[in-house]
């Protein structure tokens, strides 16, 4: 609907860097469209930017089921998990499955690969952050990137990489 419309292009475009009231507008428009897939990612994200990683959590679980095959939002589950909820391994299977379904998604090798790193698989987690940003550069995967060749004492190559 046009309200759902207007208040989710308000929420984007203005309270990015307010998150709480973007966060009371967002779930105003998941009343209005509760099946809405950038709605829904929209108050996981902003779940996430208020310091609520369960109810993020809880809410990309549930655009995952209304969409199945959304492996952006596996792979910030997978993140959530492996980084916020101290769940590694439980992040590790949602970066799988997303995998699967898009194994060169540059999103999903960040996360797989941050998994991996979050599960002590530095080795693999360095791969796949590097075949991460050969299908496309994230912020993300440079980020993570650095972290993990940090923790090879490899500080030049994190340098690089930031």
């Amino acid at each position: 609907s046009p309200v759902v419309l207007n208040n989710y292009a308000y929420v984007v475009g203005v309270y990015m860097d307010n998150p709480q009231e973007g966060l009371r507008l967002a779930k105003e428009a998941a009343l209005q469209a509760p099946r809405s897939p950038s709605v829904l990612d929209t108050v996981a994200v902003l779940y996430g930017r208020t310091g609520d990683y369960e109810k993020a959590a809880e809410i990309f679980d549930y655009l995952i089921q209304v969409d199945p095959t959304n492996t952006k939002a596996m792979a910030k589950l997978a993140i959530l998990y492996a980084e916020k909820l101290n769940q590694p391994e439980r992040g590790l299977v949602f970066a799988q499955r997303a995998r699967s379904l898009t194994p060169r998604l540059p999103e999903v090798l960040d996360a797989l690969g941050w998994s991996y790193y979050q599960t002590g698989r530095e080795e693999q987690a360095e791969d796949l952050l590097v075949r991460s940003l050969r299908h496309g550069e994230t912020i993300d995967a440079y980020l993570h990137l650095a972290q993990v060749v940090i923790s090879s004492s490899k500080f030049e190559d994190a340098l690089w990489h930031l």
